[in-house]
């Protein structure tokens, strides 16, 4: 009963963070039960530690209670914070002036400044907290660089997925910053973070929250603006009011706090009918770690519980606030930062003629600090604006780079820019055979070598038994979570009403439960977005057909090894006609499983189909033999009219580098014979077959040694 009621409530914490009613009042919007919950599952030996860190804090408190002074106030403690802003350059790209105002929120309700205090039911009013502490923005970065304490990052992981810790690629130490992730959507609920001393991995020790629920202003309403405070909250220690494992109305919880009343917690303003586990006792429905939302206070037992955290360093909380940190991140005293170079684009490549935005994210530590921005190739070539607007007129790859200059020094920053023409590309036929071993030169590489993970050629495997393939080399490697992909050059399918694609592939799964991911994408815009080519068989699929499951370095020996995808009808949907289509195979490793397996790819045909009626008629058999062989090739075509056939020779870019004349002609026969005197290097060719007013027909052939 318990599992489906708390279904139920994270249906509805959904519902009530969809962005269309952002200006509406929600449940306090918190996946911290939903994260900590599956830790545990998966990592149930740090529920024991968690539970004795719970103990040891407690009976730290009761024992610094019998000696503690009432009118002694606590020393104000200082945290640094990072925003890290997650954005794809839409709303959730908030400004800087509403992160300073959450800033402004925390301090108020941390110190207890908030006028809504007065709204305090008498069961609480004398209990209420000045936890004292103080958040500021870091003025330092890890690297010694000047920062003021809000990253952005261009990224898709603004869509955040919670089960994924490798994620939090962007989190400064821990034990130095307070990473707080501003994100677009979060899968489970609108914020969450994990408690210190349940033993998640440093670089997760941070809070995602989505950017709607910062600060009031902005995106954000006054009326959600307590999030970040119950978020925070949880962060130095503090459990949901109705326990750790527990959810809100389920079953009466504590939450080791002594003077915060068991409760099931509220999801409203019960206020006159807040006495629900004990008809004696009123709960504490205003409280910062519950879900009513009016939020207005914490405890004096919870604020006491916060600071144990830190005293007793648990995730290094000890260091997070002590005067060395301080000083290392630029809070207190006068070390000087280093000026930072920092930029970034919505796109890496785009059509010529067009325009693309670069804006600055540098610091120099100094309000009199000047940037430069040198662009070649582009229009303008020099600019000293925060953003600059560029246009580049010709094709090509072109630096642009930042040079800042502050108080500490200088810095700079270069990125490269992609520029194609857009209007022209390959022409199909094109061929990856991979028999040589060499990658071919148009095939680019991407995230090659990350983690020891790289794409080579292999020239003693092959689809249909040639001597030669492609594969992701993988195998009993660290791929958790990793990505790599290589791309085709543009095709030009301007004059192809009927364009296809085929290729081979292998894969096997290191395990059952192996969830490894495998798709193709095209771009129509010069590389500036990329799509899923639809209806790509999955990885489950693909080892189903071919390796199946095998914890050993898969290789694909034997034909039945293989499969030969066929793209026809979509392909032909998507791409009829169009000019400067580029295709992208894309592989990425579980992000749940560190080790996955090697994946195969060979014979990559891009072809024209556009054959005529006329051609059936004309062309009733062609036969290639010996093939391959290491002299001559007998080519004959039979047909109705052998008369005015042509063959051209072209290697495997699709550039024809001859042309050969029939070697004889018999009948409704016709022969030609190619590399009769040996002339052509070992390597793989194509063979054109051309009559006038019919289609061309392609055909492979292989010339060994």
């Amino acid at each position: 009963m318990k599992t489906r009621i708390f279904s139920l409530f994270v249906s509805l914490i959904a519902i009530f963070s969809s962005a269309s009613i952002t200006q509406a009042q929600i449940v306090q919007p918190c996946g911290h039960d939903h994260v900590t919950t599956q830790w545990w599952a998966k990592n149930p030996k740090t529920k024991e530690d968690y539970e004795r860190s719970v103990k040891k804090i407690n009976a730290s408190i009761k024992s610094k209670s019998k000696f503690n002074n009432s009118g002694m106030r606590n020393v104000r403690m200082t945290i640094p914070v990072v925003f890290h802003i997650l954005h794809l350059n839409g709303p959730e790209n908030i400004s800087d002036e509403q992160i300073h105002d959450q800033i402004r929120i925390l301090n108020r309700d941390y110190q207890k400044q908030n006028e809504d205090t007065s709204r305090v039911v008498d069961a609480f009013k004398n209990n209420i907290a000045d936890v004292d502490f103080e958040f500021q923005l870091a003025g330092i970065d890890p690297d010694g660089h000047c920062t003021n304490g809000i990253v952005r990052h261009y990224t898709p992981k603004t869509m955040w997925n919670s089960s994924r810790l490798e994620d939090f690629t962007y989190t400064w130490p821990s034990e130095k910053y307070l990473n707080i992730y501003i994100v677009k959507k979060i899968d489970i609920a609108p914020a969450y973070t994990f408690l210190p001393g349940i033993g998640i991995p440093d670089y997760a020790d941070a809070i995602v929250c989505e950017s709607w629920l910062v600060g009031s202003i902005g995106t954000a309403t006054s009326l959600n603006s307590r999030v970040l405070t119950h978020e925070v909250g949880h962060w130095f220690g503090l459990p949901h009011i109705w326990g750790v494992s527990n959810a809100p109305g389920v079953e009466c919880g504590d939450d080791f706090v002594d003077d915060t009343p068991v409760t099931k917690g509220f999801v409203s303003c019960n206020i006159n009918n807040s006495k629900v586990c004990s008809p004696d006792i009123q709960e504490n429905v205003q409280n910062y770690m519950d879900y009513a939302p009016c939020k207005l206070m914490f405890t004096n037992g919870q604020a006491a519980y916060m600071r144990e955290t830190i005293s007793l360093g648990l995730n290094k909380r000890d260091h997070l606030v002590s005067d060395e940190n301080l000083k290392a991140t630029g809070i207190i005293g006068d070390k000087p930062c280093a000026a930072k170079a920092d930029f970034y684009s919505i796109f890496s490549s785009i059509c010529k003629g067009e325009s693309i935005k670069f804006y600055s994210q540098s610091q120099t530590g100094d309000i009199n600090g000047t940037q430069k921005w040198i662009i070649d190739g582009g229009i303008p070539s020099i600019s000293i604006d925060t953003t600059v607007d560029v246009t580049f007129a010709e094709a090509g790859e072109y630096e642009v780079k930042l040079i800042v200059s502050g108080l500490n020094g200088r810095d700079s920053l270069t990125k490269v820019v992609y520029v194609y023409d857009g209007n022209g590309g390959q022409k199909a036929p094109h061929f990856y055979a991979f028999d040589d071993g060499i990658l071919p030169s148009d095939i680019q590489l991407f995230n090659n070598d990350q983690n020891g993970i790289h794409w080579q050629t292999l020239t003693d495997i092959g689809a249909n038994d040639t001597k030669g393939c492609f594969f992701l080399h993988n195998a009993a490697i660290d791929s958790k979570g990793t990505k790599a992909y290589f791309e085709t050059p543009f095709f030009d399918f301007f004059d192809n009403s009927k364009p296809s694609m085929s290729f081979y592939y292998s894969y096997a799964k290191n395990s059952a439960t192996q969830a490894d991911t495998f798709r193709l994408e095209y771009t129509l815009d010069c590389g500036k977005t990329w799509r899923i080519f639809p209806g790509i068989p999955g990885t489950n699929t693909m080892a189903n057909l071919t390796g199946g499951v095998t914890s050993s370095a898969y290789f694909p020996n034997g034909p039945e090894r293989w499969r030969k995808l066929t793209l026809t009808s979509s392909f032909q949907a998507l791409f009829k006609n169009k000019n400067s289509v580029k295709f992208r195979f894309y592989f990425g490793g579980d992000s749940q499983s560190s080790v996955a397996n090697n994946f195969f790819i060979d014979e990559i045909n891009i072809n024209n189909e556009t054959i005529s009626a006329l051609q059936d008629q004309a062309i009733q058999n062609i036969d290639i033999y010996p093939n391959p062989s290491t002299s001559g090739v007998n080519i004959d075509v039979q047909g109705t009219d052998v008369s005015n056939f042509q063959i051209e020779i072209g290697d495997l870019t699709g550039h024809y580098l001859y042309k050969i004349s029939p070697e004889s002609i018999s009948g409704d026969k016709i022969r030609f014979v190619i590399n009769k005197d040996k002339q052509m290097q070992p390597g793989i060719y194509f063979v054109k077959i051309k009559k006038e007013g019919f289609t061309d027909i392609v055909r492979k052939i292989v010339v060994t040694e």
